[in-house]
């Protein structure tokens, strides 16, 4: 009775071990599909320093898409609570894509949804990779590192277009940008617009409404701040510096980080400004465009905190 016990629970080992057997040999056949089919794309690390100094490499002074070689694509992105710069990337299919990627406050993830993108963005280092995305369609980009109370607000958009589609789309945004400014010097809404996609999109929403309880509408909001007295200083402060606390805006709380975008040139966030000013519920409600790249350049000899953001926003007279 005994050999006959041992006998069976032999067997039954056996069974599993062939079963564990056959999962590790299918295991290995996906990894080498995938590696064969989609090739490997690891981040690797191609410099080192503080998060500062990495952000203010060229090419995170600017976050976007350069074409660097007909058919070769370089992406920078920078992460930072709780947002993706640029949150919206446009790329041609069949494109060979090196990104560059780093955070500037914490540990960040980027996980691209349908590819094997999966990349840790580390303060104080730069990740790089290759990618073709080959099939057009939009890509879901999202933080997969717990960054802070907003985290499940960090999330983007990798938009692939035809080729040809993208070639006219090139032309159309060249075009806007070559007339970036008029006689005075002020900057344009269809800059502004191209800026607001790539980085207040994902936050503020296309509608400007914004995310109930994290990010405050701009719709209608933006004119009020703008009409009261220091109203004007404090927007640009809020562009350069972020601003960070709790604020109320028509009756209800709002708990989320408005980080700072003084990467962005000033000609952009005075754009942007003007975009924002002329849209949605703040269209007609400001004479003429207000900003130009001038009044940037000088709000930047003032550094300021978010905390220092929050406060002057305590002194405007808003109803």
């Amino acid at each position: 009775m005994h050999e006959a016990q041992h006998e069976a629970i032999a067997r039954w080992e056996r069974r599993w071990m062939a079963v564990m057997g056959a999962l590790l040999a299918v295991l290995v056949v996906f990894i080498v599909y995938s590696l064969a089919v989609e090739g490997a794309h690891i981040g690797q690390r191609a410099q080192r320093g503080t998060p500062q100094d990495l952000t203010r490499l060229e090419m995170f002074q600017s976050p976007g898409v350069m074409e660097t070689a007909p058919g070769q694509f370089r992406v920078s992105v920078v992460g930072q609570a709780f947002s993706f710069a640029p949150a919206v990337i446009q790329l041609p299919a069949g494109a060979e894509v090196t990104f560059f990627a780093s955070a500037r406050d914490v540990l960040h993830g980027y996980h691209v949804a349908g590819t094997n993108m999966n990349i840790e963005l580390i303060p104080g280092e730069v990740a790089t990779w290759k990618y073709t995305f080959r099939e057009p369609g939009e890509y879901r980009v999202s933080c997969n590192e717990y960054c802070g109370v907003s985290h499940q607000n960090m999330v983007g958009t990798i938009q692939v277009l035809p080729a040809a589609e993208y070639a006219a789309l090139r032309e159309q945004q060249e075009a806007a940008a070559a007339g970036v400014g008029d006689e005075a010097g002020v900057a344009s809404v269809a800059l502004g617009e191209q800026v607001y996609a790539s980085n207040c999109v994902a936050c503020h929403q296309a509608t400007g409404q914004g995310l109930p309880g994290v990010f405050p509408p701009l719709s209608g909001h933006a004119a009020n701040l703008y009409a009261a007295d220091g109203g004007r200083d404090y927007l640009l402060n809020v562009l350069l510096y972020g601003v960070m606390g709790s604020i109320q805006v028509n009756g209800a709380t709002y708990g989320g980080v408005m980080p700072g975008w003084a990467q962005l040139s000033d000609e952009q966030i005075a754009a942007v400004l003007n975009y924002v000013l002329a849209s949605w519920d703040n269209a007609g409600r400001v004479e003429e465009l207000p900003y130009a790249a001038a009044d940037v350049a000088e709000k930047r000899e003032t550094a300021l905190t978010p905390d220092q953001v929050l406060a002057l926003r305590g002194q405007l007279d808003l109803e």
